[in-house]
């Protein structure tokens, strides 16, 4: 039986890098993968493919526009998407940053082994037929788009993320059930590219976990500038499946029959956890998911869990860094001097790709009035700020979220043009531990949509300038 200090089981942003550290410590390290590549959902069906369609949809729009920017000889009604060829860029994309997880592997010294992974128990790992046996096991089997009973998806009429990515025909009329990242990105993408959209959400603003002023801007610019018919504290009761057509039943605030050409249900994710063997461990499951301490290990000895299994934030990056913290300290319980961090959860990162873009991390107003805080907040849009409007892309703001005792920073929050790009200098604000009067007397160049941020902090006080 061939033995390792470390195997990691899945290679999605969690699993390789879990690998790749496991490896730079030292540890003789493989990664199981039972798809015939590596990068998991993240890279083949995830946020990876989802950019480049969202990318193709913002170069398209830019185009319609190119008259506004004084470029002529484009007829705006010849322009029209290709969709064969948005998927064909998409695979060479996934194609190149897969064969660079290959790579990475090789240089470090990591074993592939290729199969599906099933726990065994007793630090015993079986991949399809083969046994091995592991000193530390990581599991990192990431998620799987979530159904709806009545609504599963078909790859017909009924569409979950996966089939969308590998779409080829622009269907006239979309109806999206589900207005979290996976719906507006998607909205947004179909929008743009000339399809109708009604967009349903269960929840009573778009976004239900950014603050509630970003959901009320998002819905606001998707209902005037791109048309979307936004149907917010509604649901899909049923939906019947014709040979050409969907017909959704909507009950809650905006009622009615919608009839489109699919819909795409978008309501979420759910963990990879049956199959993988966690019946044969002392692991314990909570609500779905696989329970955890600080530094990723479960109740059953030698054996850790990262990622979309547990109950943590469905990010790539906080997998990936959940990936270090597991591997580290799995280091260190085989004597290598290393001290793991525990993550902060309340400093994570979160971003959606869809026009405007949305950034945000800390303390939505509500989480901090609900934990005692005495809130000030200061807003400030983008329309004032010469790069934006260079840009032409002015919709949105910033909103700041403090502690009025304090002046401590709790929260940014960033709904605009690049949003996804300026809420790494929110990161290092709340890193930092920022205060407003810090944060006021901070200098940005000019012109950047980085001027935001002193105007934001300036306006918790009531007097930002005007940029």
């Amino acid at each position: 039986m061939a033995s390792f200090d470390l195997i990691v089981i899945g290679s999605g942003p969690g699993g390789y890098i879990a690998a790749i550290r496991g490896a730079q410590l030292g540890l003789k390290t493989a990664v199981v993968e039972k798809d015939a590549v590596l990068g998991g959902t993240c890279l083949h069906r995830g946020c990876i493919p989802a950019k480049t369609w969202l990318e193709t949809a913002h170069r398209f729009e830019q185009m319609r526009q190119a008259a506004d920017f004084g470029i002529s000889g484009l007829d705006e009604k010849s322009l029209r998407p290709d969709l064969p060829a948005i998927v064909k860029r998409k695979g060479r994309i996934v194609l190149k940053n897969s064969k660079g997880i290959e790579f990475l592997m090789k240089k470090n010294n990591v074993t592939l082994l290729k199969g599906h992974g099933q726990l065994l128990g007793g630090g015993r790992v079986k991949v399809d037929e083969e046994i091995f046996d592991a000193r530390k096991i990581i599991l990192a089997t990431g998620s799987i788009p979530k159904d709806l009973p009545g609504l599963e998806a078909d790859g017909q009429r009924v569409l979950n993320s996966d089939h969308v990515l590998n779409m080829t025909e622009l269907p006239g009329h979309i109806v999206i059930l589900g207005a979290g990242a996976i719906g507006v990105e998607f909205a947004s993408v179909f929008s743009r590219l000339g399809s109708k959209v009604t967009l349903v959400e269960f929840m009573d603003q778009l976004l239900p976990l950014e603050d509630q002023a970003i959901g009320t801007e998002l819905a606001k610019v998707f209902t005037k500038h791109y048309k979307i018919d936004v149907r917010v504290k509604t649901k899909i009761t049923s939906v019947e499946r014709q040979s050409d057509k969907v017909v959704c039943t909507l009950e809650g605030e905006k009622a009615g029959i919608v009839e489109s050409d699919c819909l795409i249900v978008a309501v979420g994710r759910q963990p990879v956890i049956t199959g993988v063997g966690l019946e044969n461990t002392a692991a314990v499951l909570e609500r779905g998911t696989v329970s955890v301490n600080e530094f990723m290990q479960t109740l059953e000895p030698n054996l850790y869990a990262i990622g979309d299994i547990v109950r943590t934030p469905m990010l790539a990056h906080v997998a990936s860094d959940e990936g270090i913290v597991a591997a580290e300290h799995a280091a260190m319980e085989l004597g290598v001097d290393q001290k793991p961090h525990a993550i902060d959860y309340l400093r994570v990162p979160s971003c959606t790709y869809c026009d405007p873009e949305v950034g945000s991390v800390g303390m939505t107003e509500k989480a901090a009035v609900d934990k005692g805080f005495n809130v000030q907040t200061g807003t400030f849009a983008f329309m004032p700020v010469a790069k934006a409007g260079i840009m032409g892309e002015t919709h949105g703001f910033i909103k700041v979220v403090a502690d009025a005792v304090t002046k401590k920073i709790l929260g940014i929050h960033i709904i605009g043009p690049k949003a996804t790009e300026l809420v790494a200098s929110s990161v290092a604000i709340l890193a930092g531990q920022m205060s407003v009067d810090t944060l006021i007397n901070t200098m940005y160049p000019h012109p950047t949509l980085n001027e935001v941020f002193p105007e934001a902090a300036r306006a918790v006080y009531g007097r930002a300038l005007n940029c």
